[in-house]
């Protein structure tokens, strides 16, 4: 049985980047909706969710009601992006679909299916152009939606790496990060897909995802080895890292502030930390057990997250996450 419950602890002040005591509480279950991903959108209070039968849905998170219906997938959708100008929501199914939707007109903008098996994980680039696609068939494939080509614009071979999370970053426009589960990442460009620089953590037990903060200094890593770990862009040397889980960390996101960091894992938690102290702030218990989907809405008062039973939760966060 699933209990309303705040677990939170106590951050030391660290000025004006962020508040001194955050709760994370369980506010609402919506045990008639089962997502398998989520995608918040860039500003107010709602976020996309991808059900387990093929349905998508806009949902606002401060009213819990679903405000929009997009086009049904034949096959559950795993992953689920919204473009940063917040015009456009792309979905990927188990059967290599991907449908990139205007959710202003109701348009669907472009159709693909390049993989040969399922969608892991969708990213737009800030400014619209591209759109990548990490397949479960080991590659990452590049859309450039200026076109109107139904094939990728550049694809990348994972070799048996088995390339996960494929995370555009917020301000560079043409660079990703993704993980394998080889050393574990490496950053790419997505108009040739050459190689930048790797990402070597984890023991080299490898990366499950990948998430940038809104400035795009600082990414996180999600790892097979239980812990979360914090790195600077700019030199990609290792801030710190985040341990506690007690199996895979499979997702991760940052709040739209930056000051928040929320990890989900295999051990049925997900867990929320300070971005900046790197303690633990939040700990929420019964959790699926494949690993909760997870995201903040971007005006800062919500974490949305899958309990042990499949269910949306609607979790609330005090003070609000506010980009300032």
């Amino acid at each position: 049985m699933v209990t309303l419950a705040a677990i939170a602890v106590l951050a030391p002040s660290m000025g004006k980047a962020s508040p001194n005591a955050i709760t994370v509480t369980l506010t609402k279950v919506e045990e008639a909706l089962r997502p398998i991903a989520l995608a918040a959108a860039p500003s107010g209070s709602r976020f996309v969710a991808a059900m387990e039968d093929g349905s998508i849905r806009i949902i606002d998170a401060k009213t819990r009601q679903t405000v929009k219906v997009l086009t049904k997938h034949p096959d559950p959708a795993y992953g689920v992006a919204w473009s940063q100008d917040g015009s456009l929501v792309a979905t990927g199914d188990e059967k290599a679909r991907i449908y990139v939707e205007n959710i202003l007109n109701g348009k669907m903008e472009h159709s693909y299916r390049t993989h040969t098996r399922g969608i892991q994980k969708l990213s737009f680039n800030s400014t619209r152009q591209y759109l990548i696609s990490t397949g479960k068939d080991d590659f990452v494939k590049v859309y450039d939606l200026s076109s109107k080509k139904t094939k990728e614009s550049c694809s990348i071979a994972g070799h048996g790496l088995n390339f996960y999370g494929a995370t555009f970053h917020p301000k560079a426009p043409y660079i990703f990060a993704v993980g394998d589960l080889g050393a574990g990442g490496e950053i790419l460009d997505a108009r040739n897909g050459k190689l930048s620089n790797f990402i070597v953590g984890h023991d080299n037990q490898g990366i499950y995802d990948i998430a940038y903060n809104p400035s795009g200094s600082r990414y996180v890593s999600a790892g097979r080895d239980g812990t979360a770990i914090l790195w600077d862009v700019k030199t990609q040397k290792k801030i710190g890292t985040l341990k506690g889980h007690k199996d895979w960390v499979m997702d991760t996101a940052f709040s739209s502030n930056g000051n928040l960091i929320a990890t989900s894992s295999t051990d049925g938690t997900v867990k929320v930390w300070n971005a900046y102290t790197l303690q633990k702030v939040a700990d929420l218990p019964h959790q699926t057990f494949i690993g909760s989907p997870i995201c903040f809405t971007a005006d800062g008062s919500s974490l949305i997250t899958v309990n042990d039973a499949g269910n949306l939760e609607f979790n609330t966060i005090k003070p609000s996450q506010t980009p300032e």
